[in-house]
């Protein structure tokens, strides 16, 4: 931003301490508070950075600033949360997302916040903020990493990268292959990663490769000839297994040359007897295609000793007999004594009968989320029933999203054998009142409950008897249809949050898409009383709540004050509808809310009208 012919003289002052801020940083802090904040958006980050800790002690925070770097970086962030994030975080992404948009050349703003500042020195500061690094494009623009010049930054990644995400290794690969290996030998086996996200993997070899980072350090010899006989669909062809061998050294499957020794130039060794490390891959999320689940996966599952999180991600339904060939593959894991697999995630599952075997199979396992397409026979339902009896599970959370129609009895007997369960997510599950009775009585320390695209109109005693004595901290009822079939709405509001108010522990409540209108000024009673809730979280986004029914919430909400501040997102309502009343009520909300809303459009779209159809 340059002078213009009508910029004021304290206008000009501040652009040229801006410009002189090698110099002058010193004293900027001097300044009074209001040309302090005046002259943040004119700074770029290396020296944003720099001053925020200054600023912070004049009570100045730098958050503002850090979120419209955000929104200028993020063309989306309109259809994301405007929350109030403590300031690191808003840092963190800026920067973070920096690095990526200047590693791959997509970043030429001409934004005060880059001004005198190269590609190098930004790639130097904001690489000390990168935890997630994702690889998406062509390698061309990645091998620079592998360069001498770059060599500082590539070590920086080793130190603070925690999460690789690899989206497109055909693109990835196009171009210097044996570079880009030795890049995530580094990140892998060198560094700090111990989370990986694959996607549109065609690349048996690379899939082999990648499986070698799970060698726990509790793996004992005989354990290790066991994995080499198991390493893949290659060694099984060729009728017995090789001897183990340094991670890093089998690349020389088809691999233009080998990341250890290219490591050893690079990186020269301190001494010639010195090896790689081998990584520890401890959590895996893996889009598969149909042969992997039955080749390469499944016989690397087995001897993945220190992996903790799997998620299998397809886009084909899994089989029965590919289901049964997983779950003896994690049978033969949770075998092992040094098996450390707690949380297990798989999508397109061909009904539920595989649910009691896995289990039965991953007897430590603590948390299952399985997205279920429903065959069209269940008559397996009363062998499912059998199966789990006397048999107390271990697990603490279960999440299951059905692509179609499916009824919860298959799912009760779960209930009831997992004494432990904390947390239960259903997302396009039929109910029953059986299934609020069996909540009741089987899971005591049930703290999350999430219901989503479910009718629970039916079940408002239920609801409100499971609500009694209950310790919930988060309840989610999204698109549930709430109070479809209420004559007068009260009459089931009034004792619904009278009953909320009784959950001392709750601090959670989301009500999104449930139609709920005018019905919204009744959530503010929420707060009313000597014994008001101690909600912290309150969503009520897409309710088709008009800004004259806000302004009436934030009437009561004024009057009773609530001692907690209050999270309220009110996003995808159709407040633009009246402006000024809009206005009124956000500024009557401020003092007691964090406000979540959007610069959402209700008259361009039917969304509104489609949820109060």
């Amino acid at each position: 931003m340059g002078i213009s012919e009508g910029s004021s003289l304290v206008q000009m002052c501040i652009l040229k301490v801006a410009h002189n801020m090698d110099v002058l940083e010193r004293k900027v802090t001097n300044l009074p508070v209001s040309l302090l904040k005046d002259l943040l958006p004119h700074l770029n980050i290396y020296y944003l950075d720099r001053i925020e800790t200054a600023a912070a002690t004049k009570g100045v925070s730098t958050s503002v600033i850090w979120a419209a770097i955000w929104r200028d970086l993020d063309q989306s962030w309109r259809w994301r949360l405007k929350s109030a994030l403590p300031d690191q975080d808003w840092k963190q992404r800026c920067l973070e997302r920096l690095f990526h948009m200047v590693l791959f050349a997509q970043v030429r703003q001409a934004g005060p916040y880059l001004s005198e500042l190269s590609d190098s020195s930004i790639l130097s500061m904001t690489v000390k903020h990168v935890r997630v690094l994702s690889l998406h494009t062509s390698s061309r623009n990645i091998c620079r990493l592998a360069s001498v010049d770059l060599r500082p930054i590539l070590s920086s990644l080793e130190e603070g990268v925690t999460s690789l995400k690899l989206l497109d290794v055909i693109t990835l690969f196009k171009h210097g292959r044996k570079h880009v290996f030795f890049i995530l030998h580094r990140l892998l086996d060198h560094g700090s990663v111990r989370e990986v996200v694959l996607r549109r993997n065609p690349d048996s070899s690379f899939l082999s490769w990648l499986a070698s980072r799970r060698r726990g350090p509790q793996l004992t010899v005989s354990a290790a000839s066991e994995a080499s006989r198991s390493d893949g669909c290659e060694s099984e062809s060729r009728g017995s297994a090789e001897p183990e061998e340094p991670a890093a050294k089998r690349l020389a499957l088809d691999v233009e040359g080998n990341p250890e020794l290219l490591c050893g130039e690079v990186w020269s060794s301190s001494s010639a007897a010195d090896r790689c490390p081998e990584g520890q891959i401890q959590s895996l999320d893996l889009e598969v295609s149909k042969c992997e689940i039955l080749s390469t996966v499944a016989h690397i599952l087995p001897t993945w000793l220190c992996l903790r999180t799997l998620h299998l991600h397809s886009d084909w339904l899994i089989s029965e007999q590919e289901m049964s060939v997983l779950v003896e593959s994690l049978r033969g894991l949770f075998l092992k004594p040094g098996c450390s697999l707690t949380d297990l995630s798989v999508s397109h599952v061909s009904g539920h009968t595989h649910l009691m075997s896995l289990l039965r199979a991953c007897p430590t396992l603590l948390s299952l989320c399985l997205e279920i397409c429903p065959p069209a026979d269940r008559s397996t339902q009363t062998a499912q029933r059998r199966a789990t009896e006397n048999r107390e599970l271990c697990l603490e959370k279960l999440t299951v999203k059905s692509t179609g129609p499916m009824r919860v009895a298959c799912f009760l007997p779960f209930l009831t054998s997992a004494p432990k369960l904390n947390s239960l997510q259903f997302t396009g599950i039929h109910l029953s009142q059986r299934f609020f009775h069996t909540l009741t009585g089987s899971t005591p320390s049930l703290k999350v409950l999430k219901l989503q695209d479910i009718n629970l109109s039916d079940y408002h005693q239920e609801i409100l008897q499971l609500l009694e004595h209950s310790p919930l901290e988060e309840l989610s009822f999204r698109d549930c249809r709430l109070l479809d079939k209420c004559a007068v709405k009260k009459d089931f509001l009034l004792p619904f949050v009278e009953a909320l108010k009784g959950i001392s522990s709750l601090r959670t409540l989301t009500l999104s898409q449930n139609r709920l209108a005018t019905s919204s000024i009744e959530m503010a009673e929420l707060f009313s009383g000597c014994r008001p809730s101690k909600i912290t979280k309150l969503d009520l986004s897409s309710n088709f709540i008009l800004p004259a029914e806000l302004l009436e919430f934030a009437q009561l909400l004024e009057t009773y004050r609530p001692v907690q501040r209050l999270t309220l997102d009110l996003r995808f309502n159709p407040l633009d509808r009246d402006p000024e009343l809009k206005g009124q009520a956000l500024r009557k909300l401020i003092p007691y809310c964090n406000i979540l809303t959007d610069d959402w459009d209700s008259r361009s779209t039917m969304a509104d009208h489609v949820s109060v159809m």
